[in-house]
Formats: structure tokens, sequence, C-alpha cells
């Protein structure tokens, strides 16, 4: 059973992917399935969106510097899979880091224990 803080993670990764992907589409429909098209509009509408579109590109760069400083101890999977999953949501990369952060910590030595292990010494 996952702990706590892990299912509240995934949990809020998946539900930011989804939420974000059902306005995507929503948008996407309403321009007439155009991919690129009325992008630059829906980006520099108001600066507010801009500043949104800015925070994003930087949180996504942010992780791949993450995953790149951190792929020894993350592993190659590991950081292949934060950077890669940046393709679907920056949520989805986020709790993959987190997730996988948390799993290696907990498997170096001195690392806190597994979830339901108990301590030996009472």
């Amino acid at each position: 059973m996952p702990q706590p803080k892990t299912a509240v993670i995934v949990t809020l990764g998946v539900l930011g992917w989804l939420i974000s992907y059902a306005f995507f589409f929503k948008w996407l429909g309403e321009h007439q399935w155009a991919f690129f098209g009325g992008w630059y509009e829906a980006f520099t509408s108001s600066d507010f969106a801009t500043g949104l579109l800015m925070d994003l590109v930087l949180t996504t760069a942010m992780l791949v510097a993450l995953a790149i400083f951190e792929r020894e101890r993350l592993g190659p999977r590991w950081t292949a899979a934060v950077i890669l999953s940046l393709a679907l949501s920056v949520s989805i990369s986020l709790t993959l880091y987190l997730v996988a952060t948390w799993l290696r910590r907990r498997d170096e030595p001195g690392g806190a224990p597994a979830a339901g292990a108990t301590n030996p010494s009472g």
C-alpha cells in the first residue's frame, strides 16, 4: 500500500494531467482541431496567459535540469521517464520525479524505511 504522501502526489499529478487535457481538447475542438492554429493568439491574448505559459516553460526546463543533475541517483530509466513524460504533462513529470526520488532515498543506506516496515530495534 502506498504511503499517503505518494498517493496524494500521484492523485494530484494525474488530476493535473487529465484536467489540462480536458481543457486542451475542448480548446482544440473550438479551433477545428488545427493543432498549431490559434496557439499564438491563445498564449499572447493577455499578459496573464503569457505569464502562465512562461511559468510552464520554465518549470519544464527545471524538471529537465533536475532529471539530468540527478541522473546518477535516479538511474537511466527514471531519468528517461521524467524527461519523456514532459510530452504528456508537467504534472506527470513532476509526479514521476518525486516518486523516483522517494524510492531511491528509501533504498539508500540510512534512508527512510519502506512503507509498512517495522523497526527491528523495537
